[in-house]
């Protein structure tokens, strides 16, 4: 009984050492063929260049879901279809004008961007004196008296004290956000943020606001943090300073939208399903580049390297270019509601949406065994700098996946640049490096052979 066992255990090792073996084998493939391959450079370029500002709702939009579908039809998928959802369709308008003066007659332009969802002022614009607060929370503090009638600054700079920057980010988020629904419970007549960016450049950078009332809305603004700088001069030069603002934003009725889904069906398992995606809308003032035409891109590149490669998945690879991240995440509650009511069995799935620069990792939103599986796999990653393999979030539009307890992970990026080109005219295509964005694609490749070939359980 002993030589048997001991017959079977040399039997498992063999067993084992050969697949490590051809899974070596496999990661180099892929980031071979990746590292060397301009396909997915040029087809991000092409998004940007064809479909810049794509936000859901637009025309620029409907041209992206066409040229996706397109290109995706032209890969040897086993079927290619577009999954409808309603979005809203919100417009900017023409472009924001604003400028501010001392004295009425001497005006200093400022390059400030709507933020999304807001409302337009009049014709004739707002021209209001200003009041600075460094949060929220300061200004309910204040006396009512002192910001109605006027223009609330909210002047906080991202801390540049963290290494993370998305923590950064996520402590400032609120007051673009919510900003401007709570000054108008002061009177407030609109509201200007100094832009959620790392860097001093005059780029605005727009993102989704929110009205939590309906009695009083607001227009809202980000303001460029050069302007903002010279804006805070200006005030502390003169209290009687006063801002013009004017846009002309219009909130149109909903219409019907649709995610692009690529499936490779299943050699085994046909009915078990991994998703890997990207969202395909950018805001109204950006080629949406690393936010997040790279994630679509690198997420297709997924299969296009599993073709490249020969391989065939065990289990259907879904690959979702989802819309409407930006402003109400309504294709990512379509796919979800869908794989729910249908009873779906998705057994993992990867987002790709923090920029396209150098991948340092994978935060994974699972429990602990299926972290630690993940992280067992790290050595096939780590020769092309893959290293961080840790427990936390995923991506906004495969979240929803998660009340149907499908593990989840996000593709982690170097974050030092990201937000220069968050949200802004900035994020353009000659700002993607293209080994960087191939060493992020061929990373998704690896995890999701992985996750197929071995699962998760």
């Amino acid at each position: 009984m002993k030589h048997f066992i001991l017959v079977f255990s040399l039997i498992l090792s063999v067993f084992a050492s050969k697949a490590q073996n051809n899974d070596s084998i496999m990661s180099k493939k892929l980031f071979d063929d990746a590292l060397n391959s301009n396909i997915a450079y040029r087809q991000l370029f092409e998004l940007c260049s064809i479909a810049p500002g794509r936000l859901a709702g637009t025309p620029e939009s409907e041209i992206a879901i066409d040229y996706m579908f397109e290109l995706m039809k032209a890969m040897p998928f086993d079927t290619v279809y577009k999954q409808p959802c309603m979005v809203r369709k919100w417009i900017r308008g023409t472009e924001e004008e604003a400028w501010f003066t001392s004295d009425g007659n001497h005006k200093t332009k400022i390059n400030i961007d709507a933020l999304g969802g807001s409302v337009s002022t009049s014709e004739k614009g707002i021209l209001a004196p200003v009041i600075v607060f460094s949060s929220i929370e300061d200004m309910q503090k204040a006396n009512p008296a002192s910001i109605k009638g006027k223009i609330v600054y909210f002047n906080r700079p991202m801390s540049q004290n963290y290494y993370m920057t998305f923590r950064a980010y996520g402590e400032n988020a609120s007051m673009r956000v919510y900003g401007a629904d709570e000054a108008s419970k002061f009177g407030a007549l609109a509201v200007i943020v100094r832009s959620l960016n790392t860097a001093t450049d005059t780029f605005p950078h727009t993102g989704i606001m929110r009205y939590k009332t309906s009695e009083l809305r607001i227009p809202g603004f980000a303001i460029s943090t050069f302007d903002a700088d010279a804006l805070d001069k200006a005030i502390a030069n003169n209290s009687n300073l006063k801002i013009f603002l004017k846009c002309s934003c219009v909130e149109y009725a909903q219409l019907q939208s649709y995610n692009v889904i690529g499936e490779i069906k299943g050699s085994e398992f046909p009915n078990h399903f991994i998703t890997v995606g990207g969202h395909l809308d950018s805001w109204y003032n950006s080629p949406g580049a690393h936010d997040d035409g790279g994630g679509c891109i690198q997420s297709v590149e997924v299969a296009r390297l599993f073709f490249a490669t020969g391989y065939q998945p065990r289990n259907t690879l879904r690959v979702v270019m989802f819309i409407d991240e930006e402003m109400e995440q309504r294709g990512a509650r379509a796919y979800a509601n869908s794989a729910i009511a249908n009873d779906e069995k998705h057994i993992f799935a990867l987002e790709s949406d923090r920029g396209v620069t150098v991948p340092t990792g994978f935060s994974i939103d699972a429990p602990k065994n299926v972290v630690d599986k993940i992280e067992s796999w790290k050595s096939y990653f780590e020769p092309y700098g893959v290293r961080v393999f840790e427990k936390g979030g995923s991506g906004v539009d495969i979240g929803f996946l998660k009340q149907a307890g499908v593990p989840l992970a996000g593709l982690v990026t170097e974050s030092q640049r990201y937000f220069e080109f968050h949200h802004s005219a900035n994020d353009t295509w000659q700002n993607v490096n293209r080994r960087e964005m191939q060493l992020g694609s061929a990373a998704m490749a690896l995890m999701i052979y992985l996750v197929d070939r071995y699962g998760l359980d």
